[in-house]
């Protein structure tokens, strides 16, 4: 897949850079014709200054290799009282079609499923390399404060995961964990179909009105 591909490159760069760096992969499932991805990455400004580069360069480097379709989008924002440079990155419509062939819909419970295989990601991610990348392994660059979260969100209400915690209505998993275990060989969320029923609040609409319809009718007596 193109778009896991992408989420290599950047986590590669990520690495590379060390050092507080935080990424979202977050993954919008909206129902069984609509999804997209969006990738935000949040760059400490002093980290940036340090490498002698700029947000600008990082954003050309990325689209040099495989994100050109992306559109991207800058901004600041102050975290913990840190300053970080945010790049957000979001896929083109090819990619957020082919998101698609990872969701079911089971018309007899109303439910969805989500079924992402690892060994495909650990493929593209050839994890075997990356275990040291400048002497560092993954888990050592987490504790020098690298971060890089994959959030997953449902149509309908979630209501089991096989991985990450639910927060929100929402998954959010680590993705240095997950890439550093061998347990766990494939994603799994599933969803209930809910609809709203808004009897209840029109019977109490109709209640309310019904008296205000009363006093004003016992006033004008």
């Amino acid at each position: 897949m193109k778009f896991i591909k992408s989420i290599s490159l950047i986590t590669c760069l990520l690495i590379l850079l060390t050092g507080c760096v935080k990424g979202d992969v977050n993954i919008a499932f909206k129902d069984s014709t609509n999804a997209n991805i969006e990738i935000k990455l949040f760059f400490p400004e002093s980290l940036l200054n340090e490498y002698n580069t700029s947000i600008d360069e990082l954003t050309d480097k990325l689209k040099e290799n495989g994100l050109q379709d992306w559109t991207s989008e800058k901004s600041k924002e102050s975290i913990n009282g840190v300053t970080y440079l945010v790049l957000d990155l979001k896929a083109p419509e090819s990619i957020n079609k082919g998101l698609i062939s990872f969701l079911e819909y089971h018309e007899k419970e109303k439910s969805y499923q989500v079924k992402m295989d690892l060994n495909l990601i650990n493929d593209i991610y050839n994890t075997s390399e990356l275990k040291d990348i400048n002497n560092y392994s993954l888990s050592n660059l987490k504790t020098m404060g690298l971060e890089f979260n994959l959030n997953i969100e449902m149509p309908g209400t979630i209501k089991e995961t096989n991985v990450g915690k639910i927060v929100n209505d929402q998954v959010q998993i680590d993705l240095i964990d997950l890439l550093t275990q061998d347990k766990i060989t494939t994603i799994s969320i599933n969803s209930i179909s809910t609809h709203k029923n808004s009897f209840p609040i029109n019977l109490l609409i109709i209640a309310g009105l019904s008296i205000i319809l009363y006093l004003i009718i016992r006033k004008s007596k």
